[in-house]
C-alpha cells in the first residue's frame, strides 16, 4: 500500500469546504479529498476516508516530491486555491463546487491543476466507495475516463490506470500548462469540460451574492467567509440549512459522542438566518419561511427539533460498523435519534424570525401568520412542561430555564406580530415570574432547570432575546459559567451527566454567547479579549468546528454552523458596543439589527431583489 493511501488521520482543522448549495465536499491540505456527499448533504458519500482511512473512499491530487502548501479561497467565492511548493516548481490547484445554474449535465466538482513556474511531477489517485459500502466496485477505466458501479464518473485530460483498486494518473505540469479533473453524478461526458471557465463562473456567483453584505468594517473579510460557510451549508431546493456537512466527527476523540448533523435544526437554521439578516444577507430565510410552513401544515404546527432537508422526518440512527471512525471514534452514523425529541425552545426561535423579518420591512405570508399564531398557542399552553433541552441529553426530560426563555420570546414576538391576546400575555408573565422566582438557585443564579444546581451556558443567551433578567442574578450566571464552564476563553456548554459515556469538547458557540453577554453587561475589556482570543482559532481557511479540545485542537462536526453564525454575532454585537456603549446592545436582535454604526447599516427587505 503506497504513502497515498496507508495515510494517518488529517486533523479537523486541516480541511477546507466546497459547496454547491446542493452537496458538500472537504479537501485536506494536502490535496485529498476525503469526505464528498455530492448530490446532496445527507446522501450517502462518494468519498469517506475522513471516517475511515483504510477503508474509505478518496480523491487525491498531489505532488509526488516532497511539497509545502499554502491555500485560501478566491475573494468572496467558495473557490478553494492550494499551492504546492516544490523543489522544482510550484503548482496551483483550484477545487470548487458547479451550482445548479451549471444545468442538470453539470460536474458536480472540478478540479484545476496549473503549473506556475518549473516542472512538477504529480500523482492523481481515484478510489471512489459507493456510500458506506464493505467494498470497493471495480473501476472501469478508459483513458481519462473512470466509472464505477454506484460511484460518481471521472472524466479528465489526463490518462489514468488501474493499480490495483485505485485509478492512478501520473504528470507533469509546467508553468502555464493546465489539468482538469471532473466528476458527474449522471451521464458521463467523452471530454473533460472547460474547467476554467467553470470556475470562474462559480467565482461570480458566490461574488454576486457577498455583494449585498451590509458591514464594510475591519472583520468585513473574515465575517464574510463566516458568511460564505452559512450560505454554503444552505440547501438550495428548499431552503433548509444543515447544521453541519459531515456526521460522526467526535466529541471527544475514541469517543461515542459522535453524531450526524447533515439535517436541519429549525433552531440552527433560524439562528444562521437571524446572523445573515443582520450580516445584510436578507433573501435566504424567504425560501426557509416556505419549508416551514409546510412542515407546519404537516405537524399541525408541532414541530420536531430536526428533520431532513427535503422535510422528512423519519431519520432513524444507523450504526455503519465496520467504520472505525475518525481517529478511531467509533461508532460512525448515519441519522439521528434527536428527531424524535421533544425541544419547546424552536417555536420561540421561528417566531423571533418573523418578527425580525417584519421589522425589516419583509411582508409575513398569510400562511405562515396563521402558523405562527399556533406556535404561540403551543407555547401558552405547554410552556410550563417538561421538555428534553436543546443540548439533547439522553436522560429523563426536565423543566429548563433556556425553554422557558425561548417560550417566553414565543410569546412576546407574537404579541408583537398579532396583536394581544390574554392567555399569551397571561402565560408570558407568567414565565418571568416563574424564571425570576422559583427558577433562581438559592444562590442567587440561575441554574440548568428548576431545582438544579448546575450552571447551563445556554442561560447567556436571554437577555440578548430581550428577556427580563434580573440583572444581578444574570450577573452571577455570568460568573458561574466562566469559573465552572470556563477554561482560559473557551466554555462548555454544560458539565453535569447527560446519560451518555465520556466527555465532550468546549463548545464554541457557547464562548461567542459568553461574549455577548459581558458586552450586555458592560464588561467590554473581558468581551473583547475573549473575542480576539476565539477570532484566532481560525484554521487557515477561516473555518470553524463544533468544538474544540482544551488544547485548541477542533473537534465534532465541521464547519459548523452554530459556530460560522456565533462569530459574526458576536463581532456585530462588540461593533454595536464601541460605537454606542452597553445601551447600543440592548433589547431584541431585532432591534440590535435596526441600529447602524459607521461600519455596518441595517439591512432592509424593502427593494431587496
Amino acid at each position: 500500500m503506497s504513502d497515498f493511501e496507508d495515510r494517518p488521520y488529517q486533523p479537523i482543522e486541516a480541511y477546507a469546504l466546497l459547496s454547491n448549495c446542493e452537496g458538500s465536499a472537504l479537501v485536506a491540505r494536502d490535496g485529498g479529498i476525503d469526505w464528498a456527499c455530492l448530490e446532496r448533504f445527507d446522501a450517502d458519500p462518494a468519498f469517506s476516508r475522513l471516517l475511515d482511512r483504510a477503508r474509505g473512499g478518496h480523491f487525491t491530487i498531489r505532488p509526488t516530491e516532497r511539497f509545502e502548501t499554502a491555500r485560501h479561497y478566491l475573494s468572496r467565492s467558495n473557490v478553494l486555491e492550494t499551492t504546492f511548493t516544490t523543489a522544482t516548481g510550484f503548482v496551483t490547484l483550484h477545487d470548487f463546487m458547479v451550482g445548479p445554474e451549471g444545468g442538470d449535465g453539470r460536474p458536480r466538482l472540478v478540479r484545476r491543476v496549473t503549473g506556475v513556474s518549473g516542472r512538477v511531477p504529480m500523482r492523481a489517485a481515484y478510489r471512489p466507495l459507493a456510500g458506506f459500502a464493505e467494498g470497493f466496485a471495480p473501476l472501469e477505466v478508459e483513458g481519462g475516463r473512470v466509472t464505477a458501479a454506484g460511484c460518481p464518473g471521472l472524466v479528465s485530460d489526463v490518462t489514468f490506470a488501474p493499480e490495483g483498486d485505485v485509478a492512478v494518473a501520473r504528470f507533469t505540469v509546467e508553468g502555464g500548462q493546465d489539468r482538469s479533473f471532473a466528476l458527474y453524478c449522471g451521464a458521463l461526458p467523452r471530454t473533460c469540460p472547460d474547467a476554467r471557465a467553470l470556475m470562474e463562473a462559480t467565482r461570480r456567483a458566490w461574488t454576486l451574492w457577498t455583494e449585498g453584505a451590509a458591514y464594510v468594517g475591519p472583520l468585513a473579510d473574515e465575517l464574510m467567509r463566516s458568511a460564505l460557510v452559512l450560505k454554503g451549508l444552505t440547501y438550495e431546493p428548499t431552503g433548509a440549512m444543515v447544521a453541519a456537512p459531515t456526521t460522526s466527527l467526535p466529541e471527544e476523540v475514541g469517543g461515542v459522542r459522535n453524531w450526524d448533523y447533515r439535517f436541519c435544526w429549525i433552531r440552527d437554521a433560524c439562528l444562521s438566518f437571524y446572523v445573515l439578516k443582520k450580516f445584510g444577507m436578507t433573501r435566504e430565510a424567504e425560501a426557509f419561511f416556505g419549508f416551514v410552513t409546510e412542515l407546519c401544515e404537516r405537524e399541525e404546527s408541532r414541530l420536531k427539533p430536526l428533520y431532513s432537508i427535503s422535510g422528512e422526518a423519519d431519520l432513524r440512527e444507523i450504526r455503519v460498523g465496520h467504520f472505525e471512525g475518525w481517529r478511531g471514534s467509533a461508532p460512525v452514523r448515519h441519522g439521528n435519534e434527536a428527531a424524535e425529541q421533544h425541544q419547546a425552545d424552536a417555536y420561540g426561535q421561528v417566531l423571533d424570525l418573523l418578527y425580525l423579518y417584519q421589522r425589516l420591512g419583509g411582508t409575513i405570508p398569510e400562511a405562515m401568520r396563521t402558523h405562527g399564531a399556533r406556535l404561540a398557542d403551543i407555547s401558552a399552553a405547554h410552556w410550563h412542561e417538561p421538555d428534553a433541552g436543546l443540548w439533547e441529553p439522553r436522560k429523563p426530560e426536565q423543566r429548563y430555564l433556556h425553554a422557558a426563555i425561548m417560550n417566553w420570546v414565543a410569546l412576546d414576538r407574537a404579541i408583537r406580530l398579532f396583536g394581544e391576546r390574554e392567555e399569551w400575555c397571561r402565560e408570558r408573565d407568567r414565565i418571568v415570574a416563574c424564571v425570576n422566582g422559583e427558577g433562581l438557585h438559592r444562590d442567587g443564579y440561575y441554574p440548568q432547570y428548576l431545582g438544579g444546581d448546575e450552571v447551563d451556558a445556554a442561560l447567556l443567551i436571554a437577555p440578548m432575546v430581550g428577556f427580563p433578567v434580573d440583572e444581578a442574578a444574570f450577573a452571577r450566571t455570568v460568573d458561574g459559567v466562566i469559573e465552572r464552564l470556563g477554561h482560559g476563553h473557551l466554555v462548555y456548554r454544560y458539565k453535569n451527566d447527560d446519560g451518555l459515556p465520556g466527555h465532550e469538547g468546549t463548545f464554541l458557540l457557547c464562548a461567542f454567547w459568553l461574549v455577548d453577554a459581558l458586552l450586555w453587561l458592560g464588561r467590554g475589556e473581558e468581551a473583547r479579549t475573549r473575542f480576539q482570543a476565539l477570532r484566532a482559532m481560525q484554521n487557515d481557511v477561516g473555518l470553524y468546528a463544533e468544538e474544540a479540545a482544551e488544547d485548541g485542537t477542533f473537534l465534532g462536526n465541521f464547519p459548523q454552523a452554530f459556530s460560522h453564525l456565533g462569530f459574526i454575532h458576536s463581532a456585530l454585537v462588540l461593533d454595536l458596543f464601541e460605537h454606542g456603549g452597553r445601551a447600543a446592545v440592548q433589547g431584541t436582535y431585532a432591534d440590535r439589527s435596526l441600529r447602524e454604526t459607521e461600519a455596518r447599516r441595517a439591512p432592509s427587505i424593502v427593494g431587496a431583489q
